[in-house]
């Protein structure tokens, strides 16, 4: 019988900090209703406190009898997730007061959707990795529909359950057909039994697509992307944000470790075909039809389709160069959409209405400081040089025409010069448009424009010193387990 050791539970310590705070967020809302805004500073210190033990604490490596494995790739990830999650909170602050929906189970939820999102990025056995894959969909399925009183964000939470379910059956059928085929339920034994193999059995390769596309469901990727737009536009925005980053790292971490353990790319001509039309279709389909967007948030999701399409050719590479390529991709994709999201947040006047961009009219000279933050983003969306976008989008193409996937590559690029036209048309209305005959009522936010400001200012110092980011990459990929 398998007995915990203080390894173990050193390992997941900030798990348990973040678990341990939903719990006490709870007690304070349901006790103390006159600290209504005590939540959101406790949930603060909470990703504070979690990422202060994972940075000072020891990395075990494997550990829970063989099925997490806390290391420097667990760590990178951590980090990006709780930051990405710090800047979530900032957001949420004056939303959930303008909106006048403040509540503690907000960011008690919150906090158990990001330990869902730790679990699954350690985990190296399927049993955790799908507890964590439902601990981070079910608190979404909530927040998706936070605001009650609107119907389209009620529909956004219905919606998102409804495809949930679909990907998360599509993933445990997938890991019992592989559990049927290579007799375990560790992700990285499976993929060693299948690349031992040679060659893919019926019942194998029908359970690698239904793993990829369950996956492929959180990360939005052609063709399972139909849910995206409408869950976008409808979520509280703070929540929109973090739906872009969050669970599509944690996503990509599982199918980054079980693709390069089972050598997908020798063992099968088939995977480089399907992976190839799933990574060049989400770019085209993301970047073309976000052309006929009027809605950012709407637009917003279409580019993030698009650029999981890139992060795709860096799976398909796999190996150190393509996971240390994925790391930079995601480092630098939650800088920029955490400040997008934050402007957008800060330059929407009602929840229960469109975001359009047509709104934004002459909002470069009546409110500076955001606009900026929100060009010099979507500058880095579109890959412009010298911000972090052209670094994560330089270091996977290369990995592509390093693995000799040139066709891979440029269809890349010509995509990234497609994306640059509905970027471009944002600030164009930002700074080209008069303002409407009534100007639009923006709240005034200082938290929620200083966050986008320091998101704008890491996209621009990323980009212009990516050494620290390069080199974190490669030291968390090259000492992984495999």
């Amino acid at each position: 019988m398998f007995t915990p050791t203080p390894n173990d539970f050193i390992a997941v310590l900030p798990e348990i900090v973040l678990t341990i705070s939903a719990g006490l967020i709870l007690l304070v809302e349901a006790f103390l209703p006159r600290w209504h805004r005590t939540p959101c500073f406790m949930a603060l210190l909470a990703l504070g406190g979690a990422a202060w033990c994972r940075l000072t604490m020891p990395l075990p490596g494997t550990v829970w009898n063989g099925m997490l494995e806390v290391g420097p790739l667990a760590a990178y990830v951590d980090i990006y997730i709780l930051a990405a999650s710090f800047l979530t909170v900032l957001i949420a602050g004056p939303f959930l007061r303008r909106t006048q929906s403040e509540r503690g189970e907000f960011y008690a939820l919150l906090l158990l959707a990001i330990v869902g999102a730790m679990t699954m990025a350690c985990s190296v056995d399927a049993l955790p990795m799908f507890l964590g894959l439902e601990l981070l969909s079910l608190p979404l399925y909530a927040l998706n529909a936070f605001l009650r009183k609107s119907h389209i964000s009620v529909e956004a939470g219905l919606k998102y359950f409804i495809v949930g379910a679909f990907a998360s059956a599509f993933v445990v059928y997938g890991i019992a057909l592989l559990y049927g085929s290579t007799a375990t339920t560790n992700l990285l034994e499976m993929g060693r039994a299948i690349a031992t193999s040679g060659s893919l059995t019926p019942i194998t390769a029908i359970g690698i697509a239904m793993l990829v596309g369950g996956l492929g469901f959180k990360l939005a990727l052609f063709p399972f992307h139909g849910w995206a737009p409408d869950v976008y536009q409808g979520a509280p925005t703070p929540i929109t944000a973090f739906l872009s980053v969050v669970p599509k790292g944690a996503a990509l971490i599982v199918l980054y470790r079980f693709v390069d353990a089972s050598d997908l790319l020798r063992v099968s001509d088939r995977w480089l075909l399907a992976a190839g039309i799933i990574a060049v279709g989400s770019q085209f389909i993301g970047n073309i039809v976000a052309i006929a967007q009027r809605d950012i948030k709407r637009m917003l999701a279409y580019s993030g389709i698009a650029h999981m399409g890139y992060v795709m050719v860096a799976i398909i590479v796999s190996g150190d160069e393509g996971g240390s390529a994925i790391l930079v991709y995601l480092a630098a994709y939650t800088l920029m959409n955490m400040g997008a999201f934050a402007a957008v947040s800060r330059l929407s006047e009602r929840e229960d209405e469109t975001h359009s961009i047509d709104a934004m009219a002459g909002q470069g000279w009546s409110r500076p400081v955001i606009a900026l933050a929100l060009t010099v983003c979507l500058f880095s969306l579109a890959g412009i040089p010298p911000l972090v976008g052209f670094t994560g989008k330089f270091v996977v193409f290369r990995a592509a025409v390093n693995g000799g996937f040139i066709w891979l590559a440029v269809l890349g690029v010509i995509n990234s010069l497609i994306s640059a036209f509905y970027y471009l048309r944002v600030v164009y209305v930002l700074y080209m448009q008069p303002l409407p005959s009534r100007a639009p009522a923006f709240p005034a936010s200082f938290i929620t424009t200083a966050t986008a400001a320091v998101a704008a200012l890491a996209v621009l110092v990323a980009g212009l010193f990516p050494a620290p980011l390069l080199q974190a990459a490669e030291e968390a990929v090259k000492n992984l387990v495999r």
